[in-house]
């Protein structure tokens, strides 16, 4: 005879079985859910990571991109010093501050004004990589503030010299940042690769206010005019006056 007991014990016993590998599943999944949480955790703190280094390595380039303009401010100024040693001639280093390159005209602002010495009139010289060169001419100034025009604005005028030849020429400006020197007699053997200094002299009409034989460019080509006699030459600037950051005012200098 089986008792009602060792029924409900089989029953249990027969429940167990079944339930048990339900279980299993159970505490399984929960492991995994446990695994996917550290996991999302992880990567919480990955990103966190992450974005640290991101932060870190966005503050290095940036102190990166400050040394290296300091080195190049650096390597200007101690151009600009060789210069006023080099140069017999009183010179005002001022710092460019504004400009206004464009096809027609090239101008900028500059640091330094008539508290200074700089007045409207004076040559304007800045470092071609090494050597100076002359790259334009005050046309207005205030106490603290002065504007220059570049020579490669086609306003600007400045008579030049071969320095190999001789020959002489009137240098303007040309749209897009380039000159020319026109005026120039046919029979004068200019080729290019010619330098190409300020004259310090007067030719017809136009007087020349800049100090003699200072670098304005190289002769980059050579063609003969319609009329038989003069010749137009074309001359590629010393300077970039895009690059130019830092410059030196003549403020006065001895007549050769």
């Amino acid at each position: 005879m089986i008792s009602g007991w060792s029924v409900v014990t089989d029953a249990q016993a027969a429940g167990a079985r079944l339930i048990a590998p339900l279980q299993e599943a159970v505490h399984q999944a929960s492991l995994a859910v446990t695994g996917a949480l550290e996991t999302v955790g992880d990567i919480g703190q990955l990103r966190q990571d992450n974005d640290a280094l991101r932060n870190e390595l966005v503050g290095a380039q940036a102190r990166i991109a400050a040394l290296r303009q300091v080195e190049t401010e650096n390597a200007a100024l101690r151009e600009l010093l060789a210069i006023r040693a080099a140069l017999p001639m009183d010179l005002v280093a001022a710092r460019v501050v504004a400009g206004d390159p464009g096809l027609v005209s090239w101008e900028f602002g500059i640091a330094a004004g008539t508290q200074d010495g700089v007045r409207v009139g004076m040559p304007v010289v800045a470092s071609a990589h090494g050597p100076a060169a002359l790259v334009g001419t005050v046309v207005s100034a205030d106490r603290q503030r002065a504007r220059i025009r570049l020579f490669v604005d086609p306003r600007a005028r400045i008579v030049g010299t071969d320095l190999e030849t001789g020959a002489l020429g009137l240098v303007a400006g040309q749209p897009g940042g380039q000159l020319v020197m026109t005026d120039v007699e046919l029979t004068d053997p200019v080729a290019v690769g010619d330098t190409i200094v300020s004259a310090g002299q007067v030719l017809d009409s136009a007087a020349s206010a800049y100090p003699r034989g200072v670098l304005i460019g190289t002769v980059t080509a050579v063609e003969p005019d319609s009329n038989g006699l003069t010749q137009t030459i074309f001359v590629r600037p010393a300077v970039d006056p895009r690059q130019i950051s830092w410059v030196l005012v003549v403020t006065g200098f001895a007549v050769d």
